[in-house]
């Protein structure tokens, strides 16, 4: 029945499309162990490897370099060498299948997925060609588990202390491999150790490192700033010009110049806000330039002097106001809040009369004018 091509092709896909859905179901099932996830990987590996090879087989029959598939399929619709003839086709196969049968009675069909449901519950059967061995001069001879043993050994033991019985004829032992006590591959080991250590510690402390960058830069650019308003308030212009008269200052930002004479880092200018102006009324108008320059100006001579022509007093109270208007409103409340609270000795001293009667001092001058006390 398997012996056309049609049927072969037909076979195949059926294979392909069985071990693809066995996969999708082998993979759904969660492995309860290591051991059971290991073998759940070589099961999925070898289906893989198994729809690979008979993908190449479909590809070949679809070729059809020797036209046999083409042929085939004119068979089917009775064309031969004398003609059409579709009957002589049809019982031509009819009679494959008879034969078919008949030579094979004891033929049943078998359903095609008790046999893959049996796939997913053997286990794989792993080979160990000795090869992670041959390559370190090791015997590769003996069985599965004698040829783990010697494999293991490397684990916990160099290839330089092992047993020569372990190594293959011929070999010279470790040094053989390149492996041997040279002390310039122990320095390289050494190294490389010391290079997965700091790499390591690197990972470990990139946080504190990240924020240790961070302060630096924050110190620098107060210092840069506490620079600049020294300059303002002195009223210091920095001289610009360089010995050479030909030489011209590249600054097409119109940065602010620093303690050198040369613009300050653009960087800098943005971390500070030095692109934003303060305008202060009570300083006449005057323009201070960044956020931390305007909170400290209210501590400044210029804003006290300011206060001072006001009449106002420079307290905390007036924090953050420029405007003079402001700057005398607030006061007034701030003075008719004060009034409330204020010792007034006409209304709030008191006077006591030969008969015990309290009076306050403006109600006690007033009875004794009258000449009533």
């Amino acid at each position: 029945m398997s012996s056309t091509l049609l049927e072969v092709t037909r076979a195949a896909h059926e294979e392909v499309e069985r071990l693809e859905r066995l996969i999708v179901k082998e993979l759904q099932n969660e492995p309860s162990s290591n051991k059971d996830r290991l073998f759940q990987s070589h099961r999925v590996h070898h289906m893989i490897d198994s729809i690979t090879v008979t993908t190449r087989k479909v590809v070949e029959i679809y070729e059809d370099t020797d036209n046999a598939r083409k042929d085939e399929i004119a068979a089917l619709g009775g064309q031969t060498s004398t003609g059409t003839n579709v009957f002589s086709a049809f019982y031509d196969r009819l009679k494959e299948i008879r034969e078919y049968h008949r030579r094979h009675p004891a033929a049943r069909v078998v359903d095609a997925n008790e046999e893959y449901e049996a796939l997913l519950k053997e286990e794989p059967v792993i080979e160990f060609s000795g090869e992670a061995l041959a390559a370190l001069g090791l015997k590769t001879g003996g069985t599965v588990q004698q040829r783990a043993e010697r494999l293991f050994l490397m684990k916990d033991t160099p290839l330089e202390m092992l047993d020569k019985k372990h190594f293959a004829k011929g070999s010279r032992g470790p040094e053989q491999n390149g492996v041997a006590a040279d002390p310039e591959v122990n320095n390289l080991k050494e190294i490389a150790l010391m290079e997965a250590e700091i790499s390591k510690l690197c990972e470990l402390l990139e946080e504190t490192i990240e924020r240790t960058k961070e302060n630096i830069v924050k110190k620098q650019a107060l210092t840069y700033e506490e620079i600049l308003e020294d300059i303002r308030e002195v009223d210091i212009q920095p001289d610009t010009e360089s010995d050479d008269d030909d030489q011209q200052i590249y600054n097409p930002l119109k940065l602010p110049m620093g303690w050198d004479g040369k613009p300050i880092p653009y960087w800098l200018y943005k971390l500070h806000g030095l692109g934003q102006e303060f305008k202060c009324e009570i300083c006449g108008n005057y323009s201070y330039w960044g956020r931390r320059a305007f909170e400290r100006h209210f501590k400044e001579w210029r804003h006290q002097h300011g206060m001072r022509c006001l009449g106002i007093p420079n307290t905390k109270n007036f924090n953050e106001i420029t405007s003079i208007e402001e700057a005398k409103e607030l006061w007034k409340r701030i003075q008719e809040r004060q009034g409330l609270n204020k010792w007034r000795p006409d209304l709030e001293e008191e006077y006591e009369d030969k008969e015990g009667n309290i009076y306050n001092k403006k109600t006690y001058t007033d009875l004794q004018r009258q000449g009533l006390i």
